[in-house]
């Protein structure tokens, strides 16, 4: 495939995973509040429908690989890293994010992931980031502090434990960024996608089994349910692995910026969300320094 056309590609896939992404968590957040829904239930029910289309889907189109990954013992601790570590946690704890704030606070608390990603690599890579880059990480940690703090260090606009499991969201993106490239390289997005969306779902059920349901079963509460799992997991997570086949993970970074801006931008008018001076300062430094960090990485 020509270079260009594969960047183009590959981006426009990141793109639209991450509008995928805040139509999402818009819609997790009115299931919140209309429904009173738990976060775990949420994610058993959507990690467990996305990972049986996947797999369906992957079946039909290459059954005799299908499960190849399961024939090598090496895979296991990738494949368990990445369900784990990966999938199962960047769901979870950003539907707790949102539930315990709003979705364009998870969401924007979640894209420092890229400040992770160059942390990854500088540790456990030896890639000495750029002077530039550390700046750029600055301004973005900078730019979370007026989100969450609305400028004042002695009074936090969420709570600790949202701010937590938002960054904790950002930590499990690095892990399903980065961790699972040689599987998928190997075996493909589909199937790889299927495995840890049904893996992960199998183990929230152990937990928070979708049969414990606690709202009203109605056209809409299905209507939130299942534009979150197919639309927001399945197709949203296709699209972006795909894309960190085609396209380095800090290039995706750049490109899911659509996330956060679709949250904010749908969170206005749907949940009436006014943004101080210094919270759209904030969300401004974070989503420009993440697309500037990026491009000095690919300089």
């Amino acid at each position: 495939m020509n270079v260009k056309k594969q960047i183009f590609k590959g981006t426009l896939y990141a793109v639209v995973a991450g509008c995928m992404w805040g139509i999402s968590g818009i819609f997790g957040q009115l299931f919140f509040r209309d429904y009173h829904g738990s976060p775990l239930w949420i994610t058993s029910t959507r990690l467990t429908i996305a990972g049986i289309i996947l797999l369906v889907m992957s079946y039909s189109r290459d059954h005799k690989r299908f499960f190849d990954v399961w024939k090598s013992k090496k895979n296991m601790p990738t494949l368990f890293l990445y369900v784990f570590g990966g999938v199962f946690s960047v769901q979870y704890f950003y539907y707790v994010a949102i539930q315990l704030s709003n979705s364009a606070t998870a969401t924007i608390l979640q894209y420092t992931a890229p400040v992770f990603i160059m942390l990854y690599l500088f540790i456990f890579q030896r890639q000495v980031p750029k002077p530039k880059s550390v700046l750029f990480v600055i301004l973005a940690m900078i730019g979370v502090f007026l989100l969450i703090t609305n400028g004042n260090i002695k009074h936090l606009s969420i709570s600790p434990l949202a701010l937590v499991s938002g960054l904790l969201a950002g930590v499990a993106v690095v892990i399903y960024s980065i961790i699972p490239r040689p599987l998928l390289d190997k075996y493909g997005a589909l199937n790889m996608t299927g495995w840890g969306m049904m893996l992960a779902g199998i183990a929230c059920n152990i937990f928070y089994p979708v049969w414990r349901i606690n709202f009203r079963i109605e056209p809409l509460s299905i209507f939130y349910v299942l534009t979150i799992s197919i639309v927001g997991t399945a197709l949203a997570f296709l699209l972006l692995l795909r894309a960190f086949q085609l396209i380095s993970p800090l290039v995706v970074s750049v490109a899911t910026a659509t996330e956060p801006l679709t949250s904010v931008f749908l969170s206005i008018p749907l949940f009436g969300l006014k943004l101080t001076l210094l919270e759209m300062v904030g969300i401004v430094m974070v989503i420009v320094s993440v697309i500037l960090l990026s491009k000095s990485e690919q300089a």
